[in-house]
C-alpha cells in the first residue's frame, strides 16, 4: 500500500531513507492503531485525530502548522514532534496520564484537556498561545511557571 491509501495530502512529499517529508498538509483517513509510515518534517498541518492510535511512533519530528492527535487511545506522547509551529491538541485521550514526550516548543495553543493527567510535568518549555488544561491542574507548579513566563513575554 502507498501513503495515499492512508492519508489525504494537500501538497507534495518525498521519501528519503524510509522517511516521508511533506511540503503541505496531511490527514490520516483510515482507522489504524499505529501510523503506517514514518515522517520527518511536515511544513503544514498534520492531522491524525479521531482515530484508534495507541502510539505516536512514526509522527513527524517537526510540524510547521498545527498538530492534531486528539481523540485517540494514547497513554503517552512519546515520539510526538519536537517542535510544532501552530497549535498542538492532544485532548480526549482518556488513557493519557503524562505529558512526557510532548513537543518542547509549540507556537500556538497547547490543549491537553479530558485526559487522566496527574501533573503537567513534561509540558512544553515554550507555548506561544494558551495552555489549555484541566481546571484541577491550574494550581500545579508547571502551570504557574507557564503563566509567569507568558507574562514576561508580553
Amino acid at each position: 500500500m502507498s501513503i495515499e491509501d492512508y492519508f489525504v495530502i494537500d501538497g507534495t512529499y518525498e521519501l528519503v531513507d524510509g522517511v516521508y517529508n511533506v511540503k503541505g498538509t496531511i490527514r490520516l483517513n483510515r482507522f489504524v492503531k499505529k501510523l503506517p509510515v514514518k515522517f520527518g518534517n511536515v511544513s503544514g498541518h498534520f492531522d491524525c485525530s479521531r482515530n484508534n492510535l495507541t502510539t505516536l511512533e512514526g509522527a513527524p519530528k517537526k510540524v510547521g502548522g498545527h498538530f492534531w492527535c486528539n481523540d485517540n487511545k494514547f497513554t503517552s506522547l512519546k515520539r510526538a514532534p519536537n517542535s510544532v509551529g501552530g497549535d498542538f491538541y492532544c485532548s480526549n485521550n482518556y488513557n493519557l496520564t503524562t505529558l512526557e514526550g510532548a513537543p518542547k516548543k509549540v507556537g500556538g495553543n497547547f490543549s491537553c484537556i479530558n485526559n487522566k493527567l496527574t501533573s503537567l510535568e513534561g509540558s512544553p518549555t515554550h507555548i506561544g498561545g494558551n495552555f489549555i488544561c484541566e481546571n484541577y491542574l491550574h494550581n500545579s507548579k508547571e502551570y504557574s511557571q507557564y503563566l509567569i513566563m507568558k507574562k514576561l513575554r508580553q
